[in-house]
């Protein structure tokens, strides 16, 4: 996925993921293209997903909301999580221009505590 979002983006894409920033480090918002691959190596660096499933997409307009099933470790714990996350993407003359992430912050929270 991030390859193909990076390549889709705009340049002043803004994306945004639930969440504390100071108990996820990868919550917050980012902007620009050139953000998003550390917002994806910070995510990585935290979380090992073995398991990320689109189930389904809802289209309308110039957004996508894309519905996740998702599973993996918290790499400083190997403690497990398991969310349903869903992205709202917004379009923009065909390109990324704001994502939205919503998950179960507590699950994460939970597999990353030590």
């Amino acid at each position: 996925m991030r390859e193909l979002v990076l390549e889709h983006a705009t340049d002043d894409i803004e994306w945004w993921a639930a969440g504390p920033p100071e108990l996820l480090p990868w919550a917050g918002t980012v902007r620009g293209r050139d953000a998003l691959p550390r917002w994806f190596e910070t995510l990585g660096a935290a979380m090992r997903y073995d398991h990320f499933e689109p189930r389904g997409y809802i289209a309308q307009g110039d957004e996508v909301v894309m519905i996740v099933d998702a599973e993996g470790v918290a790499r400083a714990t190997g403690r497990p999580f398991h969310s349903e996350v869903v992205r709202i993407f917004t379009l923009r003359e065909g390109r990324v221009a704001r994502v939205r992430s919503y998950y179960d912050t507590h699950a994460y929270v939970t597999a990353l505590r030590k």
